[in-house]
């Protein structure tokens, strides 16, 4: 029973370098600290050393898991998710003409969407810029306003 602990600890703590995580590494040393006590004659019964691993895992993850990822850390690469976010400034190509009384369509991402701008008339064939969007409807502007350095 000593050497089936000593084992499974060893193994489990290799195996948290394989997959990191700071789970199987408090496992295994769970699995360790019961072999320590089976060494010590605290536990003789596979009953009971399985109920100590068991209390013992659930001690060391919630108790210390917190404080090792604190002081380990990791990569952390936070990212916006924000689809609409990205999109503002995107220049698109204008496919029917957009006016302010009546929306048009734009190709954006390999699809055409309805847009208005309500500022002028932006005409089929040129450029516009995504402004923001209103539900399915993209508010745009025209992309000459921004050709221009003095506009900017």
């Amino acid at each position: 029973m000593l050497t089936t602990w000593i084992v499974v600890g060893g193994i489990l703590i290799f195996l948290e370098l394989v997959v990191p995580g700071m789970v199987l590494g408090f496992i295994g040393t769970s699995a360790l600290l019961v072999a320590l006590f089976i060494w010590l004659g605290w536990i003789d019964t596979w009953v009971g050393s399985l109920t100590c691993w068991f209390v013992l895992s659930l001690t060391l993850l919630v108790g210390l898991r917190g404080l090792f990822q604190r002081l380990v850390g990791g990569d952390i690469d936070r990212q916006s998710t924000d689809e609409d976010l990205d999109a503002y400034g995107t220049i698109v190509d204008v496919v029917e003409t957009i006016t302010a009384k009546k929306p048009g369509r734009i190709r954006y991402r390999d699809a055409t969407w309805s847009a208005i701008c309500y500022d002028h008339t932006i005409e089929a064939g040129s450029k516009a810029m995504l402004a923001y969007r209103d539900n399915l409807v993209w508010i745009v502007e025209s992309a000459q306003d921004f050709d221009d350095p003095e506009v900017i």
